[in-house]
């Protein structure tokens, strides 16, 4: 069994980091700082995100967007990290969105190393989905409810694999 490191799935990208005494100011734990300010997040990450610095609003910390060019922000009175005006859950808090990402990479990872182009042809194993989905579950079991951000990706995934080109 291949043990994955972030040197394999994130090898070649620029990490996007925020500024520590801003955090510390709205009560984040120190895993949520160490995530976003000492090991920073991809520029770019699966599936489809981007992530950069942005302005600051009250209450809201925007950090990238998604696939569809919508806002991901943290709600600074919660932490939680959020998608889009409708205010999608994505994690419960910054620590696990960079721990569901690294999930989600190590999925993909393991989908290009049985077939490489599984991802390009919407092909990615039920059990590589359904493995995605228990990790995920297991990590922050709120981001897999119904209506979530990574409820909607596995249901993606499942639904590219049966009606996408095979």
């Amino acid at each position: 069994m291949t043990i994955y490191t972030e040197k394999d799935y994130w090898e070649d990208v620029d990490y996007i980091k925020w500024d520590r005494s801003y955090l510390k100011g709205f009560n984040a734990s120190i895993d949520d700082i160490r995530a976003l300010c000492v090991l920073g997040l991809p520029d770019w990450v699966a599936p489809n995100i981007n992530f950069d610095n942005y302005t600051v609003e009250p209450d809201i910390f925007k950090i990238g967007e998604d696939r569809d060019d919508r806002d991901i922000f943290i709600d600074l009175n919660t932490l939680q990290v959020l998608v889009g005006s409708g205010r999608q859950l994505l994690n419960t808090t910054p620590y696990l969105l960079r721990k569901a990402l690294q999930v989600y990479a190590i999925m993909v990872e393991k989908a290009i190393a049985i077939d490489e182009d599984s991802f390009v042809e919407n092909r990615v194993m039920t059990s590589l989905i359904q493995e995605l989905k228990e990790e995920l579950t297991a990590l922050d079991p709120a981001c897999l409810e119904s209506g979530t951000f990574w409820f909607d990706e596995v249901e993606r995934l499942i639904k590219a694999k049966f009606y996408g080109k095979n």
